[in-house]
């Protein structure tokens, strides 16, 4: 039977905030084209006790969760494949290293179930009063995925908004990863200072030509797709976030002629639009990859013709 949190939801029209670090968490992977859910299927909605994919979980720690406020992720890995299964595995070990430490961009987690390359369940949880970084690990049936939920009092936690764990794990962070983006997304012109400027050899005549037709191509390539990522993303966030609001609107108005309204059939269809924007997302990240590739291989190059 469903708990009352979720009938006082269902009357409410089904209000739904994800939580700021959640959501800066979710954003930052969608950058990397991996598919992190968040809104709740119905029988996380209809679960007794509610837990934290829900907007009345009722398994809030330090406190009470805010109602109508949601916390929980669920990180997909991006196939079935053991190169994938492990990525997912690795993202999670990041997460808990860095909780581990007290990064700030961290703190937010209060427990994390994660499944290994190799089949094993756990969850790592960090709820200890007397000591934060204290974390308790024991087995979980939560398979398939990273769950990570979040804290009752991190509603408004700005210290994720620039955290990615993907990065931290290949050893990127801070500038490092911002200058990773700022290099594809540059003009050629700006490609060529950059090299410059960072040692890169210097090429007279036809082979600097050459080279810098072909960073020309490569870079306005790089930029559409970066400005495609970030565009599929805004959208599917807005597409979900006006959906949600016609919903609640139309349930609104129906209960207050004494009508109801069946709102998980346009919730199905809404997530649908979601998963194949998701697809387009990540098909548009495998393409940046290949760029960055190219560029590298453009940077091979250089140094060839130098030594020439």
């Amino acid at each position: 039977m469903a708990s009352q949190g979720y009938r006082d939801w269902i009357r409410a029209g089904r209000p739904y905030t994800l939580i700021r670090p959640a959501r800066a968490v979710q954003a930052t992977l969608l950058g990397h084209g991996i598919t992190v859910w968040d809104f709740p299927d119905e029988s996380h909605q209809k679960a007794e006790p509610p837990e934290d994919h829900t907007p009345y979980s009722a398994t809030g720690w330090p406190g009470p969760n805010q109602r109508w406020k949601a916390r929980g992720l669920d990180i997909m890995p991006r196939s079935d494949s053991r190169t994938h299964r492990k990525e997912n595995a690795d993202i999670a070990r990041q997460m808990i290293r860095d909780r581990d430490a007290g990064v700030p961009g961290a703190m937010w987690i209060k427990y994390i179930n994660w499944t290994d390359e190799d089949g094993v369940c756990r969850q790592e949880r960090w709820t200890s009063s007397a000591n934060p970084l204290q974390r308790t690990t024991r087995s979980s049936t939560d398979r398939g995925h990273v769950h990570v939920s979040g804290r009752s009092d991190a509603d408004n936690d700005t210290r994720a908004d620039g955290y990615d764990p993907l990065a931290r794990m290949r050893g990127m962070t801070g500038d490092d990863m911002a200058n990773t983006w700022t290099f594809i997304d540059q003009a050629p012109a700006d490609q060529w200072r950059i090299s410059q400027n960072a040692g890169a050899p210097f090429l007279n005549g036809q082979a600097r030509d050459t080279v810098l037709a072909i960073a020309a191509a490569h870079s306005v390539t790089a930029s559409a797709g970066v400005q495609q990522l970030i565009a599929a993303a805004v959208a599917d966030e807005a597409r979900d976030q006006a959906a949600l609001a016609a919903i609640q609107a139309l349930t609104a108005v129906i209960q207050a002629g004494g009508g109801t309204v069946e709102t998980e059939p346009i919730l199905a269809e809404i997530r649908a639009v979601r998963t194949e924007t998701h697809a387009e997302v990540t098909r548009l990240q495998e393409e940046i990859n290949a760029l960055k590739a190219q560029n590298e291989s453009l940077t091979a190059a250089l140094a060839a013709a130098d030594k020439g």
